[in-house]
């Protein structure tokens, strides 16, 4: 009897194993039938579907009206007016006019993209003074504190007509050039850096720069802008109208530009000792004074990468990587009269022995962060070699050269959109991650270096990448098990926004020469 029970209770569990296995078999296939009709409800445009559920009408993002809850039965119009690119790509993107202010030389002392003024005449600096008093005091003001308004003895005044020109018309904005016929040695300084100064901060990290190149000009001027002011104009750091030595020595002047994500070198510096010291006793410091050890408690920017007002501030920096994202031991022998020279400078207020030490903590540190982003790139690269990325490159938009390019291999691009969830992942470990370990061991910004920006969010970002690939493969896995497959989302590939960028417009020999860009 036992042995009939045995019999009937193997019977019934494996009918009922297999009947799950049918059903659950039945259910997928389903799945999979009705995947292209579910993907076709999904073409439908936004606005058309918003505007049917909402009972809203349909309008143009530049109407003036308010579209509540996301704008989404508005349609997008993008900008009325744009100025072409320049460079070896500069017929593949555009700016939005407000580039000319910020590359003057290009744009606006060029009469054909010079914005119009509604005041004719020739004027000297003195009547310039009586009406802007009006105008825009302000700037007067400022002006009047300057070194410009009030020069040592022996020195001539500098006026607006000695920057700006007298012709009201024709006005100049002045660059670097303007600045440099009084100021050759900061010029000088300023157009000999090496890749990672401000002298290439605009015509390659923004002319040569694909993030630049491929996204729309609207979504990308802040980035443009910035870079721009860097290397085009002298006020990015001494702003105008008074153009203050003492102000251009404060490390917040720097922060306008050096923070986040990609640069975090202000944050990182805030949270050091040195950044404390500076927010806690830097309100009392003679900041007229020369960046010397003796007149500042605690080193700022300018203190450590623009000695005795060196203007290339690559000359005293350490060896540049690419904003931390390619590895180097700047430790190493070949790079001693670098290492030698940052010893010499902590040595204002440290040993050297301290100083050496600090430093190879840092080499350390960089070095075991690339082991972390090794591991996670071996795991992507796995998948993609196996085919079983979601979405695949080819079944992405094509990248800024209309390629379909793996983004971790040769001619590829790295970047946080228009890739898969894991690329992404992997893209910001980089990025993000690694570079603010580099950057926060740099500039002595202990928690940074560990549980806040650095090595323990790697190691979140390791786990997401592991999580990602696991749930990737047993997808796979099961698809191939019950004879699904799978064809991507047409949503990967196309869409409102996706259809704005570069790849889709790209056509043959639209260039001269087609080199990858330069990454930001």
């Amino acid at each position: 009897m036992e042995h009939k029970k045995n019999i009937w209770f193997i019977t019934c569990f494996v009918v009922a194993v297999l009947g799950l296995f049918l059903y659950t078999h039945s259910k997928i296939a389903l799945a999979a039938k009705k995947e292209k009709g579910e993907m076709a409800k999904a073409t439908v445009p936004t606005q058309e579907f918003f505007s049917k559920l909402r009972k809203e009408p349909i309008t143009p993002d530049d109407s003036g009206n308010i579209s509540h809850g996301g704008g989404l039965t508005m349609t997008y119009t993008g900008p009325k007016e744009l100025f072409p690119g320049e460079g070896k790509y500069g017929k593949l993107f555009n700016f939005l006019p407000l580039i000319r202010w910020y590359a003057p030389e290009q744009y606006y002392n060029n009469d054909k993209y010079h914005p119009d003024s509604p005041v004719e005449g020739e004027y000297a600096g003195d009547q310039c003074i009586v009406c802007h008093s009006v105008q825009t005091p302000g700037i007067v003001a400022q002006w009047k504190r300057s070194k410009h308004a009030n020069p040592p003895e022996g020195k001539e005044q500098v006026g607006c007509d000695r920057c700006h020109g007298t012709n009201h018309k024709k006005l100049q904005m002045p660059g670097y050039n303007t600045c440099g016929e009084c100021h050759p040695k900061q010029l000088t300084g300023h157009r000999s850096g090496e890749q990672g100064s401000h002298t290439h901060a605009y015509r390659v990290s923004v002319l040569e720069a694909a993030w630049q190149i491929e996204k729309p000009a609207e979504e990308v001027s802040a980035c443009a802008t910035c870079h721009a002011i860097a290397e085009n104009r002298c006020d990015g750091c001494h702003t105008r109208h008074e153009f203050s030595m003492a102000e251009a020595r404060k490390p917040n002047n720097c922060g306008v530009c050096h923070t986040g994500l990609d640069h975090y070198e202000y944050e990182m510096y805030k949270q050091s000792y040195h950044g404390m010291i500076y927010e806690a006793d830097g309100s009392s410091w003679d900041w007229t004074k020369p960046l010397k050890p003796e007149n500042y408690r605690a080193p700022t920017c300018a203190f450590c990468h623009m000695k005795d007002g060196e203007h290339n501030v690559m000359k005293d920096s350490t060896i540049y990587s690419h904003m931390g994202t390619s590895l180097v031991d700047r430790g190493a022998p070949q790079y001693k009269a670098k290492r030698e020279g940052w010893i010499k400078t902590c040595q204002g207020c440290h040993s050297p022995r301290f100083a050496k030490d600090q430093l190879e903590a840092m080499d350390e540190a960089v070095k075991v962060s690339f082991t972390k982003y090794r591991e996670a790139t071996g795991i992507v690269a796995a998948l993609y070699e196996d085919g079983v990325l979601d979405p695949m490159p080819e079944d992405l938009a094509p990248d800024w050269a209309g390629h379909y390019t793996f983004s971790l291999y040769p001619g590829g691009e790295g970047r946080m959109f228009n890739e898969s969830e894991v690329e992404r992942l992997n893209f910001e470990m980089l990025v993000y991650i690694n570079n603010a370990v580099y950057k926060a061991m740099a500039h002595f910004a202990w928690y940074n270096a560990t549980y806040g920006l650095g090595a323990f969010m790697q190691d979140r970002w390791l786990t997401q990448i592991k999580a990602e690939a696991s749930r990737l493969r047993r997808l796979a896995e099961l698809e191939k098990k019950v004879g699904i497959k799978h064809k991507t989302y047409d949503f990967w590939k196309h869409g409102e926004y996706t259809d704005l960028l570069l790849g889709w417009k790209r056509k043959e020999g639209d260039i001269a020469e087609s080199p990858h860009p330069g990454h930001h």
